[in-house]
């Protein structure tokens, strides 16, 4: 029986992905996406209060899976993965995606973000107090480890998994982490704690383990109080992250009790304090101006990454002429040579008084060179606002 991992199987597949159509999607889509990365947990009870900044991720983009290919008896879909670059949780994060409806973007962001990722043991080994980190924990049978992590100062990813002999858990589709007061863990960056961070839910592989991959915003932090705070990234060549868990609960996805939640097949408490340290990888990073302008929108400049490419515009104030949108908000976006939205990370709004703004907008990035800044009504006319070319050097 052939029962290699994705990652493995991966290694022996070449896909050239612009053959495959790409669907568009709005940026109000964008933040929809972002907002669904929560699993929906607990239903839509606790969605406003968790995404009333836009500060959960999930991607915009969504693209057909058309490049599933088989290989023996197992069908398996996606870029190409050499084994040697990717973590087994990150084989699992692509393995699970596999027929899900965001397969093809999801796998995006994985191999994206996995090129670049550092494993936390290399992490570690870096640090002379290596004593002071914990990456695996393990309490009343339940074991958190962190696997991965990327940082090129905008924005951090790090991948955790569990794995669990407990009954409740292991029956679960997906893991929670969970508290009294919601669905969020405590989690601190160089013993600062950050407010608006959600934690992903764990998904189960074939493997039995319980994998995950989430992202904490550092253009635009906050802190307990939910006040800008700056975490000196341009200052430091590295981070210190604190994870302080204190309940795991498992779900069903396809199973909703009578209050319309999904069904829970247990919960465990205890104790799961993870630190790790980070690198702030900023060596990939290329700062370029642009300095293009139209209808009053100006897209100013931008730093490639990685994985990213962080662009900073300037807004006018919509709900004065000629624009006259009452609610300030157009659809805005940033869209490669073929007219496809690039996926959405995060963002940066600084009001001004005179109700002007300054944006700055992370989208993945993957090389394309010819790409549009593009702003447009969010009414029936969808109006084009400003369809602002630029190229990437």
């Amino acid at each position: 029986m052939m029962r290699k991992n994705i990652y493995q199987l991966l290694n022996e597949v070449e896909t050239d992905f612009r053959e495959y159509e790409q669907t568009e999607l709005s940026s109000r889509e964008k933040d929809y996406h972002k907002q669904k990365v929560l699993m929906e947990v607990r239903r839509m009870e606790n969605k406003a209060k968790k995404n009333k900044n836009r500060k959960v991720w999930k991607v915009a983009a969504g693209v057909a899976a058309a490049c599933a290919v088989t290989v023996g008896a197992t069908s398996i879909a996606n870029p190409v993965l050499a084994e040697e670059l990717f973590s087994s949780v990150f084989g699992n994060l692509v393995e699970n995606a596999q027929g899900e409806k965001y397969e093809q973007e999801d796998t995006e962001r994985y191999t994206k973000i996995g090129k670049s990722a550092t494993s936390v043991e290399d992490e570690v080994a870096k640090q002379q107090d290596q004593g002071s980190y914990v990456t695996t924990m393990e309490n009343n049978g339940v074991t958190v480890s962190v696997s991965d992590v990327y940082c090129d100062g905008y924005v951090l990813y790090y991948t955790a998994s569990i794995k669990t002999d407990n009954e409740g858990l292991s029956q679960a589709d997906g893991i929670i982490v969970e508290t009294k007061e919601g669905p969020n863990p405590t989690i601190s960056v160089d013993g600062a704690q950050l407010s608006g961070y959600a934690s992903k839910a764990f998904e189960k592989s074939k493997d039995g383990s319980f994998v995950t991959i989430n992202q904490i915003d550092l253009i635009n932090p906050t802190d307990a109080q939910e006040k800008p705070m700056d975490l000196k990234v341009g200052e430091k060549d590295t981070m210190v992250v604190d994870w302080d868990v204190k309940q795991f609960v498992g779900y069903l996805w396809d199973q909703w009790d009578e209050s319309g939640e999904y069904v829970s097949t247990g919960k465990i408490e205890g104790d799961w304090h993870l630190r790790f340290p980070v690198t702030i990888d900023k060596s990939g990073n290329e700062s370029f101006d642009i300095n293009k302008e139209e209808n009053g929108i100006m897209v100013k400049s931008a730093v490639k990454t990685k994985a990213g490419l962080v662009v900073e515009v300037e807004l006018p104030d919509f709900t004065k002429a000629p624009y006259n949108d009452p609610y300030n908000d157009p659809d805005l976006g940033i869209k490669d040579s073929e007219g496809n939205w690039l996926q959405w990370m995060n963002q940066k709004t600084d009001m001004h008084e005179d109700g002007t703004s300054t944006m700055q907008i992370m989208v993945l990035y993957d090389g394309e060179k010819d790409l549009t800044f593009e702003v447009t009504t969010r009414d029936e006319d969808q109006v084009t606002l400003a369809s602002i070319g630029f190229q990437i050097p």
